[in-house]
C-alpha cells in the first residue's frame, strides 16, 4: 500500500513539493537559522558560491545552504577519517575523481589539499553545468547513465562515489564498478556507499526478506540515476557482485548520524 500511494503522489507531482515543505520544517532550528543567515549574507567559508535553492533541493531535499555545506563537511571529514584509519594518506593522491559530484557538496572540501587535481562528473546536466561555471578549482564533465567516462586508463589515485550506487540497478552497478576499475591506477582506491542494513527500516516486509536473502532490492528501477530510484543491498551481495577486480580494504556499516547512514566500502585496484 505504501508503494502504491507513493506512485500516485509522484504521478500528480506532489512528492517533491511535499518533501520540500516537510523536510524544511522538520530540519529547522534556531542554530540552523543563524548559520543560514550568516552563509547567505557573507558566503561560504571556502569562498566559492553556493548553488541556487532548486539545485540544493535536488541534492539534499531541503533548500538550506547551511545544510548543503555542513552535511558535505561532515561526510568529507568522515571520509578522510576512514582513509586515515586504513593508513591511506590523501596528501599522496595526485588525481581525485568525485563520481556523481552533483553541485560539489563534497569535492569543494578537498580544496584544503593543494597538491591534488580535482575532477567531478555527473549524470545530471543541470548540476554539472552549475559546478563547471562556479567551482573553478576543479575540472567538471558530464557522463551518461551508462559507461564509459572520457578519462584514460589508470588516471586516478582515488575515486569516490557517495550515494551513487544507491540509485542504480544491478546491471549499471556492475558496469560502473568495471569502469571505475579501468580509470583507477594500479593500487588506486575506490570509496563508495550503499543502502545497507541500517537503511532498511523504510522497506516493505517482502523487500526486507529479499534483502536478507542477499538479493538486490530496487525501488523505481525505471528511473535509475534519479534520487527517487532507491537501491538496497547487503554486504554479502556487494562482495559477491560488485568488487570486480578489487580487494576489499574495509567495510563501515551505516551509523545513526543522519549523514552517515549509508554503508561505506573502501576497495583497492589490484
Amino acid at each position: 500500500m505504501k508503494t502504491f500511494i507513493k506512485k500516485i503522489l509522484e504521478r500528480i507531482g506532489f512528492i517533491d513539493s511535499g518533501r520540500l515543505i516537510y523536510n524544511s520544517i522538520k530540519s529547522i532550528s534556531p542554530a540552523l537559522l543563524l548559520k543560514e543567515l550568516k552563509y547567505r549574507s557573507s558566503g561560504l567559508p571556502d569562498g566559492y558560491p553556493y548553488p541556487p535553492n532548486k539545485l540544493i533541493f535536488l541534492i539534499i531535499a531541503v533548500i538550506w545552504v547551511s545544510e548543503y555545506y555542513e552535511s558535505g563537511k561532515t561526510i568529507f571529514k568522515d571520509l578522510v577519517k576512514q582513509l586515515n584509519k586504513n593508513n591511506i594518506d590523501v596528501n599522496k593522491f595526485k588525481n581525485i575523481l568525485d563520481f556523481g559530484c552533483g553541485v560539489g557538496r563534497l569535492i569543494r572540501h578537498f580544496t584544503i589539499y593543494s597538491n591534488v587535481s580535482l575532477f567531478g562528473t555527473d549524470y545530471n546536466y543541470e548540476l554539472i553545468d552549475w559546478a563547471s561555471e562556479n567551482l573553478t578549482f576543479g575540472e567538471f564533465s558530464k557522463n551518461e547513465l551508462e559507461p564509459p567516462l572520457y578519462f584514460e586508463n589508470d588516471k586516478f589515485d582515488f575515486v569516490y562515489a557517495r550515494s551513487v550506487f544507491t540509485h542504480l540497478g544491478e546491471d549499471l552497478q556492475k558496469a560502473w564498478s568495471k569502469e571505475i576499475y579501468r580509470i583507477l591506477k594500479p593500487g588506486g582506491i575506490f570509496y563508495f556507499t550503499t543502502h545497507g542494513l541500517n537503511t532498511t527500516g523504510s522497506l516493505e516486509e517482502s523487500e526486507v526478506k529479499k534483502f536478507n536473502r542477499n538479493e538486490l532490492v530496487v525501488e523505481n528501477v525505471s528511473i535509475e540515476g534519479d534520487n527517487k530510484c532507491a537501491t538496497f543491498e547487503s554486504k554479502e551481495y556487494v562482495e559477491q557482485n560488485l568488487l570486480y577486480g578489487f580487494k576489499l580494504i574495509d567495510h563501515i556499516p551505516g551509523r545513526e548520524d543522519e549523514h552517515l547512514k549509508q554503508d561505506i566500502y573502501l576497495v583497492q585496484k589490484v
